[in-house]
């Protein structure tokens, strides 16, 4: 044999044991490449998912907002006394006072409850919240609403709670039997889904909700003055 045929020979023998080699390379190649688009849908569907999360939470923190503002608007001077009366009177189940024992003063056991309808008479022209009008997830050519193209529901309530007596405004009589309060306002913002047995809106939406406390001043009033 000639030593070009030798050299001929010993190549194509060197070629046939490295195909298994290049096969490795290539499927590793492809492993890779592969890896690096399904990373790229994780993370781009996470992005998503932490998106419309974020934005629930901003629509619950808002809602809670809405009850805090409407009953500062609600417990105006004039309105002041009938609450109060409520309170002590005829007391609700609250939430915020789940701890509180109930053999303590009637006035630290005051609590009156109500929902957004009975705050939101005074914005029946122009409500806060425009619901979604479609009767299926992303119906074609409905709006999506007040709370963005995901279905969502908004709700808030309110708890008045703590009737304490307040200081007086300045130069205000006090010999008048009467005197102000200052309430504790619990206000519960709430979202959740309006087609919570879909999948989409198990993977896009969820329950939010948000707690925000304020105190008010209110009256003069006749009821809970020391």
């Amino acid at each position: 044999m000639s030593a070009t045929a030798l050299l001929s020979a010993k190549r194509r023998a060197t070629r046939r044991r490295e195909r298994g080699a290049a096969l490795f390379v290539v499927s590793m190649a492809l492993t890779v490449l592969a890896s690096v688009g399904i990373y790229a849908l994780a993370a781009a569907s996470n992005e998503v998912r932490t998106s419309g999360y974020e934005r629930q939470s901003s629509q619950s923190h808002y809602l809670a907002t809405y009850g805090i503002l409407g009953t500062a608007h609600e417990i105006s001077s004039t309105k002041a006394q009938f609450y109060a009366s409520l309170m002590l009177s005829n007391r609700d189940t609250c939430a915020a006072l789940a701890n509180v024992p109930p053999n303590l003063d009637a006035s630290l056991l005051a609590c009156r409850r109500f929902g957004a309808s009975e705050l939101g008479a005074p914005w029946a022209v122009n409500p806060p919240i425009t619901p979604y009008a479609g009767t299926a997830p992303f119906q074609p050519n409905v709006a999506p609403g007040s709370l963005g193209q995901t279905p969502t529901v908004g709700d808030f309530f309110v708890e008045l709670t703590e009737p304490t007596q307040a200081p007086p405004p300045a130069r205000y009589g006090l010999n008048l039997n009467f005197c102000f309060l200052q309430l504790t306002v619990t206000a519960n913002g709430i979202t959740r889904p309006v087609f919570a047995t879909t999948d989409l809106m198990q993977t896009y939406s969820s329950e939010g909700v948000e707690i925000q406390r304020a105190r008010i001043a209110a009256g003069p009033v006749t009821v809970g003055c020391n």
